[in-house]
């Protein structure tokens, strides 16, 4: 049975969060039990939705959103320690938070560069914009000051077979006259390569971290499935060639592709 918190740390706990007045010896011994009364509900909460989002899994997640990993966070933290020995978790929990912080910041600078271009994806030259708004430099030591190992990818065979890509410029392009009826202009072929590799990436990174639950593995490579099946990238281009004739244009652009849902 786990003990709850001391009195006194849940008093420092309010200083920290800007309670100055000094707090009662009683009213911080009240304030366990209301405490563990929160925590109960809450902890009640997210496993119904941790287990309602996916009925197999065995460890408590964060159901909401998807989060930084921690033990990662924690150990890229020990790497840079020069003075103390090791990482407490609430140093973790606090680095992750004003991590997430910094790339929800920096992402929606980004995204706003990418909407005035008019695009649907958030590109390099908008990542180089918005660290600029913000006075970061981006340099090759800023991008990739120690480069991470490169990870052997369960995806990649898959999608290129040996003789090249799956989802080549010139199928797509030969898609696009027969399901769209129009060729394609550059900046849309762009995007939609950018669009298949994305999820192809996202499905990924989500078999990497669930090898251990059948059921989710099952899930990923239905949707990979669904992926390489191309059956979405067909709707796209009809709709997006529909688009361009309402338009009465002579090729389908970004701009016709960029409000489409893929997966719709």
């Amino acid at each position: 049975m786990a003990k709850p918190w001391a009195p006194s740390h849940i008093a420092e706990v309010a200083k920290g969060l800007g309670i100055d007045l000094r707090i009662g010896g009683d009213v911080k011994t009240a304030l366990i039990p209301i405490l563990e009364t929160e925590l109960r509900r809450i902890t009640k909460e997210m496993e119904d939705k941790t287990l309602e989002a996916d009925p197999d899994r065995k460890t408590l997640g964060d159901p909401s959103r998807t989060r930084l990993g921690f033990n990662r966070t924690k150990g890229m933290m020990s790497d840079n320690l020069r003075r103390v020995d090791s990482v407490a978790a609430a140093a973790t929990v606090s680095a992750n938070e004003r991590l997430e912080a910094h790339l929800l910041h920096l992402l929606r600078i980004a995204s706003q560069v990418a909407a005035r271009e008019r695009v649907g994806t958030i590109k390099e030259r908008h990542l180089e914009k918005a660290l600029e708004q913000i006075g970061i430099v981006a340099t090759d030591a800023t991008i990739d000051e120690s480069p991470t190992p490169i990870e052997a990818d369960p995806i990649a065979e898959a999608i290129q077979p040996g003789t090249g890509e799956i989802l080549s410029p010139t199928v797509l392009r030969d898609m696009s006259r027969r399901f769209g009826g129009l060729p394609l202009d550059n900046d849309a072929l762009e995007e939609l390569i950018l669009v298949y590799y994305d999820h192809a990436a996202e499905i990924q990174l989500d078999l990497q971290e669930n090898l251990n639950t059948p059921g989710r593995i099952i899930d990923t490579l239905d949707r990979f499935q669904t992926l390489a099946m191309l059956g979405w990238m067909r709707r796209m281009l009809r709709h997006a060639g529909e688009r361009a004739r309402e338009q009465n244009a002579r090729k389908i652009t970004l701009e016709h592709i960029v409000h489409i849902d893929p997966w719709d």
